[in-house]
């Protein structure tokens, strides 16, 4: 019985590590966010444990140098927090084309799929047929040669 072969392996194969590729590039991409996510909350954290203490300071002799100390800090901290939104900004449009070519690449490789499932199904069919064929024919063989031997036992019993 002959083997089925998809002459479209070798195309299927790159589609899947063409598949792969684009996973593993919007993985990088999603731990990119993630780590700038943690570092906003980081960033936020810092603001306001700072407004905290600059809280704190407040009560009973304010010393002015520290007050503008704190207060430069909180700018500083409001600025990196800012930069790192603008940052997530940015990478929201790479997330979303990185999601987008993982769509199409799955895509791709779904209908080579489909096409392979669609032509082992025929191949599976047509060897059915084959097989059948071939029964039928040895049934018919089988038929025609008892046949010829009850004619030939039918000349014996005659003579």
């Amino acid at each position: 019985m002959p083997r089925f072969r998809f002459t479209l392996d070798r195309l299927l194969d790159r589609r899947l590590k063409e598949e792969e590729a684009r996973k593993l590039a919007l993985s990088k991409i999603e731990g990119h966010r993630r780590s700038l996510e943690d570092a906003l909350r980081e960033r936020q954290r810092e603001i306001s444990s700072g407004r905290d203490e600059w809280r704190t300071q407040l009560v009973g002799t304010v010393d002015p140098a520290a007050l503008r100390h704190h207060a430069g800090a909180s700018v500083g901290l409001l600025r990196k927090a800012q930069r790192t939104v603008l940052e997530l900004a940015g990478l929201e449009k790479s997330l979303a084309r990185a999601r987008q070519d993982l769509i199409e690449a799955a895509r791709a490789r779904r209908v080579l799929e489909i096409l392979r499932e669609r032509r082992l199904a025929a191949f599976k069919a047509d060897e059915a047929r084959r097989e059948r064929d071939q029964l039928d024919e040895f049934a018919q063989e089988i038929a025609r040669r008892a046949k010829l031997e009850r004619g030939a036992d039918d000349e014996r019993g005659a003579a």
